[in-house]
């Protein structure tokens, strides 16, 4: 049972990352030494704080989930 909660979980924690904004903008305008805001301050709002707090819940149960299917082998 835990195997089949696991997997879904794997599933849904790769859609999820998959949904998420690219953030290598910034790092490849520091690299190019173009203007960039790397080190600015920006909070994530709306859609990108959901996704991000649903990808930490995620992967936090992903790992309990291999832990205790790990202790019951």
């Amino acid at each position: 049972m835990l195997q089949i909660i696991l997997l879904v979980v794997s599933v849904a924690l790769i859609i999820v990352c998959l949904l998420q904004t690219g953030k290598t903008e910034g790092i490849v305008n520091a690299l190019t030494g173009q203007s960039s805001n790397l080190f600015a301050q920006q909070k994530e709002r709306g859609i990108d704080l959901v996704l991000t707090r649903i990808t930490i819940a995620l992967g936090i149960l992903f790992f309990v989930l291999a832990i205790l299917i790990r202790m019951g082998n």
